[in-house]
């Protein structure tokens, strides 16, 4: 016990003395969160949309409507069903709005009474929601316009499905934790590691009675103490400059961060123990990295990428853990279920950490 509490603070002091890590760990995704909560912006709206439709009553003018509604060219597929089975779909994702079309339609406007449809919306997705809106806005003038041949009775409530409003930065502020992890676990590991194996330091610590346990474990306890540091310090931030919300438990965030550390930890040391040069090791780094950071729907949501991307996206584990922090952090819209997430992540860890022991070499 004496020589992993030696070890640890050996850890701690040359963690500090590397500013170069500092600024990564530390500096550089706090920075990143500035940057896009105050920059962020010019997002493009979705090619297609897919809208439910709910008809609280039979009326004539509904039919027409809805024919009208399916051949707007951004609406790709227009469901009808009860309200509680297209709520439930637009919380899975399966649908990216549901129209609530009101009872007795023509009736209130023979009478000249305001007509009021409700548009149900995920907040988690601003940018969907903004073309959604300005689509079913058009879309309900002209047929108005069409029916009566004035535009004045028709009136749209929009309503998120979440109880709280929904901000960009919101979705974000999880999006640079899970980045943040990456670089700790991937980056920042396994590239200590190989300039170790290379200047023949982990030789050294193999030829004194340290134990490859004692070892390992101070390395990986290190840095499980700085991914909590990490999160802390990125959620005080976006807490303090731009009021976000967070909703989740602390000791459950804190759980799923220190599983997304543990898994990248494991991939990072997975990664040491084929490389053998420094040079090799930051090629094969930054070929993990930049894919994990722009695929994995940290930054955005994965609905915008391209179909092609989508086995790709979902074989990342940065988007499991992207996801898992959104949800238990700011009860975001879930990607997929968070056992999912949980078990995804698992999944990795387990494989990785028994690849790396079966092939990692000190020297």
């Amino acid at each position: 016990m004496r020589a992993f509490g030696a070890l640890l603070a050996a850890e701690f002091k040359n963690f500090f003395r590397e500013r170069v890590v500092l600024f990564w760990m530390f500096i550089f995704p706090v920075f990143f969160m500035l940057l896009f909560g105050f920059v962020f912006g010019g997002d493009e709206a979705p090619m297609k949309l897919r809208i439910g439709v709910v008809i609280e009553g039979e009326d004539p003018a509904v039919q027409g409507m809805i024919q009208g509604l399916s051949q707007i060219p951004v609406i790709e597929e227009v469901h009808r069903g009860s309200l509680e089975e297209e709520l439930a779909a637009l919380r899975e994702r399966k649908r990216d709005g549901v129209l609530i079309f009101p009872e007795g339609i023509a009736e209130k406007l023979g009478r000249e009474e305001k007509v009021e449809f409700t548009l149900c919306y995920d907040a988690s997705r601003a940018t969907t929601y903004r073309v959604l809106l300005a689509v079913v806005q058009e879309f309900l003038s002209r047929s108005e316009e069409f029916i009566t041949g004035k535009e004045r009775l028709f009136e749209l409530k929009a309503e998120p499905i979440q109880v709280r409003k929904f901000r960009t930065i919101d979705y974000m502020v999880p999006g640079i934790v899970a980045m943040a992890l990456m670089h700790l676990g991937l980056l920042e590991v396994a590239s200590t590691l190989i300039a170790w194996r290379e200047q023949k330091i982990l030789r050294r610590f193999w030829a004194t009675p340290l134990s490859r346990f004692t070892f390992a474990l101070s390395m990986i306890s290190q840095r499980l103490l700085v991914s909590l540091v990490q999160a802390a310090l990125i959620l005080a931030v976006g807490v303090t400059v731009f009021k976000v919300a967070l909703v989740g438990e602390p000791i459950l965030i804190a759980g799923v961060v220190l599983l997304g550390a543990l898994t990248f930890i494991s991939l990072g040391y997975m990664v040491a123990s084929f490389v053998r040069s420094t040079e090799a090791g930051n090629a094969i780094l930054q070929t993990l990295n930049f894919p994990m950071m722009f695929l994995s729907g940290i930054f955005w949501p994965v609905d915008w990428m391209p179909g092609v991307l989508k086995p790709v996206i979902y074989a990342l584990p940065l988007t499991y853990l992207g996801d898992a922090l959104r949800q238990v952090m700011v009860d975001a819209t879930p990607l997929v279920p968070l056992w999912v997430d949980l078990a995804v992540l698992g999944g990795w860890l387990v494989v990785t950490a028994a690849i790396a022991l079966r092939f990692f070499r000190w020297e």
